[in-house]
């Protein structure tokens, strides 16, 4: 109930219920014997946003690949799905903190406000037909005569 107490929750309801996902990437073992771990019991869920539907199919294509080819499955994880779950653990380690604090969030998107809005002006132009381009420049241009006008 710590958690209920520390983010406010006692009138919410009597009791909460939750499970937690395992967002701390792959375990150290996938399996002992002829007993191998997939999915959300080998840590596949993308740390960054919780998916786990696709992470477990991919696990249960490289068991099935190791098993019917005679390959090793953990060396199969290791090469081809651990240094993606590895970068996902990096960058939720990097964005936890950021979440947690308000004015760290703040000063994120401050900083950060600039490149994204040049960033969806540049995606914007990238994907326009050249008509529609013209368009749009003769239109911005029109804007800023106004605006200086005004």
């Amino acid at each position: 109930m710590l958690f209920v107490s520390k983010y406010g929750l006692e009138g919410i309801q009597k009791s909460v219920l939750m499970k937690t996902l395992p967002v701390g990437g792959l375990l150290n073992r996938y399996g002992i014997g002829n007993a191998y771990l997939i999915g959300d019991a080998v840590g596949s869920v993308i740390p960054t946003n919780g998916a786990g539907i696709n992470p477990a199919m991919i696990t249960a294509h490289l068991l099935g690949e190791s098993l019917v080819h005679g390959g090793n499955y953990s060396v199969l994880i290791d090469r081809v799905f651990k240094p993606l779950m590895d970068r996902m653990v990096m960058f939720r380690r990097i964005g936890d903190p950021l979440l947690m604090s308000r004015d760290a969030m703040e000063l994120a998107l401050r900083v950060s406000r600039g490149y994204m809005a040049s960033s969806i002006y540049e995606a914007t132009l990238s994907s326009m037909r050249i008509s529609t381009l013209i368009k749009f420049l003769i239109g911005n241009l029109l804007i800023r005569l106004i605006s200086g006008l005004a």
